[in-house]
């Protein structure tokens, strides 16, 4: 998620009025529809080098909360690979794997749906060869832990491929990985994504593999110096004082939006923002017009939606006050 390149591609604010107009056609395609609408991320937890150092621990009440606001589906960003043995058999840790299950079917028993990735593989990216087959143990314990595991369970092969994990090789790596989740999840929804930390541009440029219950996804923090101005954890984040809003953005917004849409009708798959969001500590009024803008535009065009993130530095909840942002909320979820 916290890159510069984090879909900075969708996809380019310098193209030409014209070239934009060539595009127009776009507005007309609405994607498949997918098991996905409304969704918020539950960021900043089981991703975190230890549950909580990062601000949040997933509680059970959150889910009922998340529910009765109106998402259909929580996204569980995990860190498989820092709780799996670096030797084979590549054994997952049984307590983490437990912890796994229990926010699950917390979530299960609110009625959402879930989504469970595989999330900050950061060695994968450096060396994807020397890592495929410890990541491909990793999922066959994920779809034997998750064995018979109700239809709302949905599974998300690889996070933000980035570096090293080209386009080619996460296209690769997904029917690897596709191949290894159908042979116990014949009929589960799984998502594919693409290179480039995960954007539009690179998944457009993919091959997905050919399967029935497949959903694509990119993510977008489109502009970057936008929605990251002054974010703390980054290194070098950009500085303060940026304001969106102008015609150009909305048409650089729409004009990713269309071709998302777009390449999930020609692929002939749902397809899923599976994040997006503003930092923190931009102003207020500005966070609540760029999400609405993203939300309103993909809902437009069946595009499912999970924003980042419930209650970390992207906050959609506050839990100092227990309470919702609540005109950020209206944006995700008013007409």
């Amino acid at each position: 998620m916290r890159s510069l390149l984090l879909s900075a591609l969708l996809l380019l604010a310098a193209c030409a009025p014209a070239e934009r107009a060539a595009h127009a056609e776009d507005r007309t395609h609405t994607a498949p529809d997918g098991p996905v609408e409304r969704c918020v991320n539950l960021g900043g937890a089981l991703e975190a080098p230890r549950e909580g150092l990062w601000g949040y621990t997933v509680r059970e009440d959150d889910m009922a909360r998340i529910r009765e606001a109106g998402f259909d589906t929580v996204r569980l960003p995990v860190k498989w690979s820092a709780h799996a043995e670096t030797t084979k058999p590549y054994r997952i840790d049984p307590a983490f794997m437990a912890r796994v299950k229990e926010v699950v079917g917390w979530a299960e028993a609110a009625g959402l749906k879930v989504i469970v990735d595989v999330h900050h593989y950061d060695a994968l990216m450096a060396d994807p060869d020397g890592h495929r087959t410890r990541l491909g143990a990793i999922w066959e314990q994920i779809a034997e832990g998750f064995e018979g595991a109700p239809d709302s369970v949905i599974f998300e092969l690889i996070n933000e491929s980035r570096d090293r994990m080209t386009v080619r090789k996460t296209d690769a790596i997904n029917r690897e990985l596709l191949a290894i989740v159908r042979e116990t999840h014949p009929d589960r929804w799984v998502i594919v994504g693409s290179a480039g930390w995960g954007s539009l541009d690179a998944l457009l440029k993919s091959r997905p593999p050919e399967d029935d219950r497949m959903v694509l996804t990119f993510h977008t923090y489109d502009p970057y110096d936008f929605t990251h101005q002054g974010a703390s954890f980054s290194d070098d984040p950009p500085p303060v004082g940026k304001r969106w809003g102008t015609r150009k953005d909305y048409d650089t917004m729409e004009y990713g939006a269309n071709l998302a849409a777009r390449f999930a009708v020609e692929q002939g798959h749902p397809i899923l923002l599976g994040e997006f969001g503003v930092y923190e500590d931009v102003p207020l009024d500005q966070r609540v017009k760029w999400t609405r803008a993203m939300r309103e535009m993909a809902e437009a065009r069946n595009i499912g939606w999970c924003y980042w993130d419930f209650a970390t530095t992207f906050k959609l909840y506050n839990q100092d006050r227990e309470a919702w942002i609540g005109s950020l909320l209206s944006a995700l979820i008013e007409d």
